[in-house]
């Protein structure tokens, strides 16, 4: 780890002042402040863990409250996906600061939830240019809703939006390794991005993929679940074999991690979609268990809740 000083660089009591004089509004946007209706995403911030994995190459994995966090470690700066809650900055810097003492430049938001865009007014206000595509800029400049947690939050202010947007893909090159920034088709919701570090051969999927549980789509943002099987197949014919994946929450995961839960989603699919056909309710559907065998279980929304949702899209397809 090298011990050059810049001007520009972060330093951990700059941070502190930082979060005293400008956090409280990018913490609105995750606390019963900021919130028009609903209950947000509640955490207890005192007892998160953080978790740094090395990945491959450049590229750790920093595991805590909300989305998983890229770190790329690059020449001259750090280059983050996705910053989790605003209260949790101070410690997530600190946590970067064992692997790079130079600043974060780029935070690239793979999508706008807040477990994702949480700290982005904290990281603009110390000097990171905000990435996004150009839907997620757009959900996040105006009230927006999220149905699976029935909430309605507030439109993000002008420090946390995104100041790059992009519409198909861009590219980064930092200290010699090209940065991807490509936009999926509508999956997890209508902006999301999937980031991969070429040299390092690791992607983050952000939401797309998660490593446990039933998969999480935004249907009133423009998510469905065909779109996360198609979006998981559109990251397989990106990825090589031996390509690694930072999953939009549980643990580092492979190509076959990856095509089993696609599996297992089509499978799922394929049961809703025989129960439609042969006439039965979705109530009957149901009671069927079409995740039966599989990993999925009660979260943000129950499991009864999901097989619900696939059959609505299904059915009205």
């Amino acid at each position: 780890m090298r011990t050059r000083v810049r001007a520009w660089q972060w330093h951990l009591p700059v941070v502190s002042m930082l979060l005293v004089m400008g956090s409280a509004s990018a913490q609105d946007h995750v606390s019963a402040q900021g919130l028009l209706e609903g209950s947000g995403f509640p955490v207890d911030y005192d007892a998160v863990e953080f978790r740094l994995t090395p990945v491959a190459g450049r590229v750790h994995m920093l595991s805590g409250a909300g989305g998983n966090i890229g770190v790329f470690v690059g020449d001259d700066g750090v280059f983050l996906v996705d910053g989790q809650f605003a209260p949790l900055t101070e410690r997530i810097v600190a946590e970067i600061a064992s692997v790079s003492d130079d600043p974060v430049r780029f935070l690239i938001n793979t999508h706008f939830h807040g477990d994702h865009t949480g700290g982005n007014e904290n990281f603009s206000r110390a000097g990171a240019l905000i990435i996004a595509h150009d839907n997620t800029r757009r959900t996040l400049a105006q009230p927006h809703y999220i149905e699976m947690i029935q909430t309605r939050f507030r439109a993000f202010g002008p420090l946390a939006l995104p100041a790059v947007t992009f519409k198909t893909s861009m590219s980064l090159n930092l200290g010699g390794e090209r940065v991807d920034v490509i936009h999926a088709p509508p999956s997890h919701m209508d902006g999301d991005s999937v980031v991969f570090f070429r040299g390092s051969n690791v992607i983050h999927m952000g939401d797309i993929y998660r490593s446990r549980g039933q998969p999480i789509f935004d249907r009133n943002n423009g998510g469905s679940y065909e779109g996360l099987i198609a979006a998981s197949d559109f990251v397989l014919n990106l990825m090589g074999e031996d390509t690694l994946i930072v999953p939009g929450h549980g643990q580092l995961s492979t190509r076959a991690d990856l095509e089993e839960v696609r599996s297992i989603m089509a499978t799922v699919r394929d049961r809703i979609q025989a129960g439609i056909d042969a006439g039965n309710s979705v109530e009957e559907i149901v009671a069927s268990d079409p995740s039966r065998g599989f990993d999925w279980r009660d979260g943000r929304l129950t499991v009864a809740e999901t097989v619900r949702w696939i059959y609505t899209e299904l059915a009205g397809r």
